[in-house]
């Protein structure tokens, strides 16, 4: 019996996709298996790494159920959601729950790291900002309040190697661009960066070995086979961080690619040879999972999330959409005829999605949302348009700051939940004046890369540049009269966080 599929993991941040794809890239069949989030404090965030491999158990038996033989697998591909801490003891044991990438207790440690590093130095080293949700700053903050846990450490590992381990028994193995993120990383040496460890007095023996993303990590172990109902012997690649996944699983094939993932959260990525150094830090770098490159990325912190905000208050009633039903799928058509019933720049109504503050290019916890301009006349309609159009502006932020490091693109792969709007990808088309591309199955994009990864390790794809052709379903054009007319609200979109901030460090001080 021929082995020709890939088994992904995708341990993201509410649930664990299982996926099955064949040798051309296709999703055959998946399983989605969630887990809770743990808020011991305000500001802190934490997930127990055993839950994320009862998900794999789970999820396994169900594809099986559903009627994947295990015999046609031929290889195990990992992704996993970055920046996170676990902290694991020499015998694989875990020492404390993961501290994810949404935690912030740690502003403390980034006060040290500062007191020792600055701002500069620490940004030309790593590629990113000092930020409490990166992982040094987590390493640091249990050293300090868990020293016997600290000490008992022997590696400090992310949420996909952790799952790695308990497939293959080899511990303390990550990959490239995980490391990148936990901001211990020299992104210009590729290795750890060891003196400004030393300087902070992390131990960097603690930290794992590092691999590419598609390099055989181990076996599938006969314990865990047994558990899993696989083929022991199975191979296991490395994996990749969920951001540098989503990349390659995007269609990113060659440096000077983009993409733009919308979700909850957004972001407009692009691959390049080396890691670009912004002079106001308001971009981060990663590398990508063949190792070499480099992801070069700019996130807007509320995108779908400042949308579905939108829908509870302003969203229509049941009565209002489709013969009075309130699916999903109809409120968001009626959200979309009801943003096409105002006019390009909501009859001079304009909307700050800085709902949870935002990252580039701001970099301001303090910033908030609002809504600007409202008179007598606007309507539910306006308010809703000036949400669409304030979410695609402060992507376009975003971009600029591309532009402002020379790096400009020819088009633009759109994934994630917003590439199923047919106005968002119009718009964005139209505000950023480049040619959007709609993936075909904008949902799988992280799976995808994983499973790109896992195959290239073991010879189902020669290489990135040709593991998978998307096919693109939808393109569009910017059309010069709509971008114009965008132009003209942009520029005043621009200027109005510049006029309020003041404001926000106000409420902020109350």
């Amino acid at each position: 019996m021929e082995r020709n599929l890939i088994l992904t993991y995708d341990i993201g941040t509410t649930g664990n996709k299982c996926a099955i794809f064949n040798s051309k890239g296709q999703e055959v069949m998946s399983s989605i298996v969630s887990y809770d989030t743990i808020f011991p404090k305000p500001g802190w965030a934490e997930q127990d790494p055993h839950d994320f491999w009862q998900s794999v158990v789970t999820g396994t038996k169900q594809l099986i159920e559903k009627g994947l033989n295990p015999k046609e697998v031929a290889v195990i591909g990992l992704s996993g959601h970055m920046n996170g801490c676990i902290p694991l003891d020499e015998n694989g044991e875990v020492l404390y729950n993961n501290i994810i990438h949404s935690d912030s207790r740690t502003d403390e440690q980034c006060d040290f790291i500062r007191q020792n590093i600055d701002d500069e130095t620490y940004y030309r080293i790593t590629g990113n900002r000092i930020d409490p949700h990166y992982t040094l700053p987590k390493v640091l903050w249990l050293k300090q309040y868990y020293t016997d846990i600290y000490h008992k450490t022997r590696y400090f590992v992310h949420t996909k190697d952790y799952i790695s381990y308990r497939l293959t028994g080899n511990i303390g193995i990550s990959d490239y661009s995980d490391a990148s993120l936990t901001c211990m990383l020299d992104l210009h040496k590729g290795e750890w960066a060891y003196d400004m460890l030393k300087t902070l007095k992390v131990d960097a023996n603690k930290l794992p070995e590092l691999r590419c993303s598609y390099e055989i990590a181990g076996y599938l172990t006969k314990e865990a086979a047994d558990i899993l109902g696989l083929v022991e012997g199975t191979p296991v690649t490395v994996g990749g961080g969920d951001g540098a996944c989503a990349t390659r699983g995007a269609g990113v094939k060659n440096v000077g690619d983009a993409y733009n993932y919308f979700g909850s959260s957004s972001w407009i990525a692009t691959l390049n040879e080396t890691p670009v150094i912004d002079n106001t830090a308001r971009i981060f770098n990663f590398f990508d999972l063949n190792g070499k490159d480099m992801n070069i990325c700019g996130t807007v912190q509320t995108a779908a999330a400042g949308y579905n905000w939108a829908i509870d208050i302003l969203g229509p009633s049941g009565e209002e959409v489709s013969g009075g039903k309130s699916s999903s799928k109809s409120i968001y058509d009626k959200m979309e005829s009801m943003a096409r019933s105002s006019t390009i720049g909501a009859h001079g109504m304009f909307f700050l999605p800085y709902l949870m503050g935002e990252r580039t290019p701001l970099w301001d916890p303090n910033t908030r949302g609002a809504f600007i301009g409202f008179t007598l006349f606007h309507d539910r309609n306006d308010m809703i348009r000036a949400v669409y159009e304030g979410i695609a502006y402060a992507l376009r932020t975003v971009l600029d700051v591309f532009k402002d490091n020379q790096l400009n693109f020819k088009d633009i792969i759109l994934i994630g939940g917003g590439a199923k709007s047919t106005l968002w990808t119009e718009m964005l088309c139209h505000v950023y004046n480049i040619p959007v591309k709609v993936h075909p199955t904008p949902g799988v994009a992280t799976s995808l890369g994983a499973a790109i990864a896992a195959g290239i390790g073991v010879g189902i794809f020669k290489d990135f540049a040709t593991a998978v052709d998307p096919h693109f379903v939808r393109i569009c054009t910017p059309d010069p009269a709509q971008h114009a007319e965008y132009e003209k609200f942009y520029q005043v979109f621009r200027s109005i966080y510049p006029n309020i901030k003041p404001v926000y460090d106000k409420i902020a001080e109350l």
